[in-house]
């Protein structure tokens, strides 16, 4: 019995963290990941204006901006419901460039920001509209990539993972001729457990963006991810 005994701390040491047990309960690490590639994208337009005197004129400027951004959005045939148009915020600010009076003397100016967000559940279409908005000089944009089917993804790695941490209590309680009777608790692992872990809900997991460099093909940017479910799941053994 001291020998079966030993073998099991042996064999429970072997698997590092992944594994904890008590008397009648096993406590078992489980994880499971999946490469998914990005099937959504957000294309935000970000216009700037200023002007040094009057303020009147940053609006003017960007209502023409607009116009014209929206103009050529209603000829790529982009759909109104997915065109967000975020609210015009105009402040006034200090300019310390060289240009701005010179080195050490700012120079005050009324400046104006406006965000107008483009949704697509099509990539290729996304790449055109980005390419024809760059071409026309709305070079001031940054994207976000996401996956659609973010929920469905989560469940069918959290079943994944649950079954992998069965599969593991079970190879260890017939290492010491006992078996799994039930399932106990199942919940995530915890933060001093998780080195070499991806949390599932981890913030913006499913989201990668970046600010678009006109002259970098849309292929180059990475829009595969690879996604993380990790859980503990507790057996009571027969």
């Amino acid at each position: 019995m001291k020998a079966l005994s030993l073998f099991f701390c042996l064999f429970l040491g072997s698997l590092g963290s992944s594994a904890q047990s008590t008397d009648n309960h096993l406590t078992v690490l489980g994880d499971a990941s999946e490469e998914v590639p990005a099937d959504q994208a957000t294309l935000n337009v970000n216009l700037s204006y200023s002007d040094e005197k009057d303020i009147t004129l940053v609006y003017e400027q960007h209502k023409t901006g607009r116009e014209r951004l929206m103009a050529l959005l209603t000829e790529l045939r982009v759909p109104a419901k997915d065109i967000q148009l975020l609210q015009l915020m105009v402040r006034k600010e200090r300019d310390f460039s060289m240009g701005g009076g010179g080195m050490g003397q700012p120079v005050e100016k009324f400046k104006g920001y406006q965000r107008i967000a483009i949704k697509f559940d099509d990539l290729k279409r996304y790449a055109q509209v980005q390419q024809r908005l760059a071409s026309d000089g709305f070079i001031d944009l940054s994207s976000v990539f996401s996956v659609s089917n973010q929920r469905e993804i989560e469940l069918r790695l959290s079943d994944l993972a649950i079954a992998k941490a069965k599969e593991k209590a079970e190879r260890m309680a017939k290492a010491i001729s006992r078996t799994i009777k039930r399932v106990v608790r199942i919940g995530d692992i915890e933060e001093t457990e998780a080195i070499g872990y991806v949390r599932a809900n981890q913030n913006n997991i499913y989201m990668n963006s970046y600010t678009m460099d006109v002259n970098r093909p849309v292929s180059t940017i990475a829009q595969q991810f690879r996604l993380t479910t990790s859980v503990k799941v507790v057996f009571e053994m027969n």
